[in-house]
C-alpha cells in the first residue's frame, strides 16, 4: 500500500476565510458600475475609478449614507447594488482554483464572509465554475467582526483574506491573521495601514503563507 501524501491533513488545524467581491472575484469595474447605477438613479452623481477606490467602504449602509442616500432608502440602495452585481459576469482572481483545492485537500476549513448577497455569490460560483469545497458561505454580512468571531474557535490558526481596510481591521479584531489582496477595491498602501500582515496578488500565494505558518507552529 502506498503512503498517503505527507500534506494530506497538514492544515487540519487551520481555518482560511475569504471575502468575495474584489478578493475571490476581480470585479472592481462591475462593483463601480453597480454603485454608479444606484447613485445615478438618485441623482447623486457617479464615481470614477479613483473616487471609487477612495470612497468604497464597508459596511455598505455606511457607505451609501456617506454618499448621500437617505436613511430610509439605505436598504433599497443595497438591494439594488446586489441585484446589479448579478447582471454581469466577471473573472476569478488568479490562483483561486488552486488555492481552494489545495487548501481543502490539506485539511483546512474554508469559508466566505462577505457583504455580497447570496444571489451574487451563487451567480459567480456558477458562472465562473468555482470549486465546491467551501465549508461555509456567509453572505449579506453587516458586521464582519461578529461573523468571523463565530467561526474562530473551529481551528487553532485562522486567516482572513480580503481587499479592503475594513477586511483587515475586522480580521485582526476577530483573532485572524489578515491577508490583503492587491488589485481589489483598496490600494496596497491602505491595506498595509489597516494592518495587513501579507499582501498577495494571486490566491495561490496563500498556500505557502499558510503552510509556512503551520511549519513554524510545529517547530515550537
Amino acid at each position: 500500500m502506498m503512503d498517503a501524501p505527507s500534506n494530506t491533513l497538514a492544515l487540519a488545524d487551520t481555518i482560511v476565510m475569504f471575502d468575495w467581491n474584489g478578493t475571490v472575484v476581480l470585479d472592481a469595474d462591475r462593483a463601480r458600475a453597480s454603485l454608479n447605477s444606484v447613485l445615478a438613479a438618485r441623482s447623486l452623481g457617479t464615481l470614477n475609478s479613483e473616487e471609487f477606490s477612495q470612497r468604497f467602504r464597508l459596511p455598505m449602509r455606511r457607505m451609501f449614507r456617506d454618499l448621500g442616500v437617505q436613511p430610509l432608502d439605505l436598504d433599497e440602495a443595497e438591494a439594488e447594488w446586489n441585484y446589479q452585481m448579478t447582471q454581469t459576469s466577471t473573472c476569478l482572481r488568479a490562483g483561486v482554483n488552486a488555492a481552494f483545492l489545495e487548501l481543502s485537500a490539506a485539511g483546512a476549513w474554508l469559508g466566505v464572509v462577505s457583504a455580497a448577497s447570496a444571489a451574487a455569490v451563487q451567480f459567480d460560483q456558477r458562472s465562473l465554475s468555482v470549486p465546491s469545497v467551501l465549508d461555509a458561505v456567509d453572505s449579506e454580512v453587516a458586521d464582519k467582526v461578529v461573523q468571523l468571531s463565530k467561526h474562530r474557535d473551529r481551528r487553532n490558526r485562522a486567516f482572513y483574506v480580503g481587499d479592503t481596510a475594513y477586511d483587515m481591521r475586522s480580521a485582526t479584531a476577530a483573532g485572524y491573521i489578515p491577508i490583503g489582496v492587491a488589485g481589489g477595491y483598496s490600494t496596497e498602501d491602505v491595506l498595509w495601514e489597516a494592518g495587513a500582515v501579507h499582501i498577495v496578488e494571486s490566491l495561490r500565494e496563500i498556500i505557502s503563507i499558510v503552510s509556512d505558518s503551520a511549519d513554524q507552529a510545529e517547530s515550537l
